[in-house]
């Protein structure tokens, strides 16, 4: 692995500030409603095995 990686450092180069306005920019604002659906599509899915597969 190389040391001074540009693929790997990216994240830690952008600054609070600069990725708050990326993210302000893009006025998308779901909230926590994809975790809550993925949770509970999640849990349907994890019931939907056990029940059909005993």
């Amino acid at each position: 692995m190389r040391l001074h990686d540009p693929i790997q450092d990216q994240d830690e180069a952008v600054t609070a500030a600069a990725f708050a306005a990326e993210e302000a920019a893009e006025g998308f604002d779901f909230g926590n409603w994809p975790e809550i659906i993925g949770a509970l599509a999640a849990g349907a899915l994890t019931w939907l095995i056990f029940v059909f597969t005993g």
